[in-house]
């Protein structure tokens, strides 16, 4: 009976967690700033449950570097109408998610992450399918399959991109580079370590794959597809854990931000 109430504990606070995170990001992009406030206050009652306190400071470091962030992009960055240089700028500025996040590594004496190392290439990706049934594949061979079908995706839009190749590969790198590599020390990278030492991989790949596709909002994607984007995140989290690394997870990303650009979904 005891191991019981325990396991129903376990998954009430695991759902708890995803409850806050989830709320807290979508008032802060809602710009509902009292209401995240209130939100931060109500976390803090679970800071001195022992299970629960990294979680605690790593939620409310995300939240204070996330409005940092936020003033700096819609405040503070420099006026220009290169659209290109302003896409940059606001991607530098992530860098203001990243500290606080550092701080809460170094206030916890933990490494700022578990996962900055050589994959394991020929660990086991188990893909479901529909059924019952699921499908082994090494990560080795798992992606450059996805991103091979990424890149049929979007062939058809870079096609009618066409004209525009040669004026924006420069910028697409760039993005993409950036992009991908601050993003993924954020979610993959800082986020994922820390809340699997507090909750375990499983879900600290659902909430940090949640807050990935929600943040998309504040970048102009609809509720719609900022909920579709959490597949993707999902996808990325499995193949960072399986292969206990986050570089398979941000060379992918940096191919499907390469192909947003080409394509002319960001521009």
């Amino acid at each position: 009976m005891k191991n019981k109430w325990y396991r129903h504990s376990g998954i009430s606070y695991k759902f708890t967690s995803l409850f806050f995170f989830v709320t807290l990001l979508a008032l802060l992009q809602l710009k509902h700033y009292g209401l995240a406030i209130a939100t931060g206050f109500c976390l803090l009652l679970f800071f001195f449950n022992k299970s629960m306190k990294l979680f605690v400071l790593s939620t409310l470091a995300f939240g204070a570097g996330f409005f940092i962030y936020s003033y700096v992009t819609q405040n503070l960055l420099t006026d220009t109408d290169d659209v290109g240089t302003s896409i940059i700028q606001n991607r530098l500025a992530l860098f203001f998610i990243i500290i606080p996040l550092i701080l809460t590594s170094l206030f916890s004496n933990l490494p700022f992450t578990d996962l900055w190392r050589k994959p394991d290439w020929g660990a086991i990706l188990r893909i479901p399918l529909p059924g019952s049934h699921s499908h082994q594949v090494k990560v080795s061979v798992f992606l450059p399959i996805a991103m091979i079908t990424n890149m049929l995706v979007f062939l058809p839009f870079i096609i009618m991109n066409g004209p525009r190749l040669e004026e924006i590969w420069l910028f697409a790198l760039s993005f993409a580079l950036i992009n991908a590599m601050l993003e993924e020390i954020i979610w993959r990278g800082l986020l994922l370590s820390h809340f699997t030492r507090a909750l375990g991989s499983v879900w600290a790949v659902i909430i940090t794959s949640a807050g990935f596709g929600l943040q998309h909002y504040s970048l102009g994607f609809s509720w719609g597809a900022s909920i579709a984007f959490i597949a993707g995140g999902l996808f990325f989290g499995a193949v960072t854990v399986r292969s206990n690394s986050i570089f398979p997870a941000v060379i992918w990303h940096v191919f499907i931000n390469v192909l947003m650009v080409l394509s002319g979904l960001i521009r």
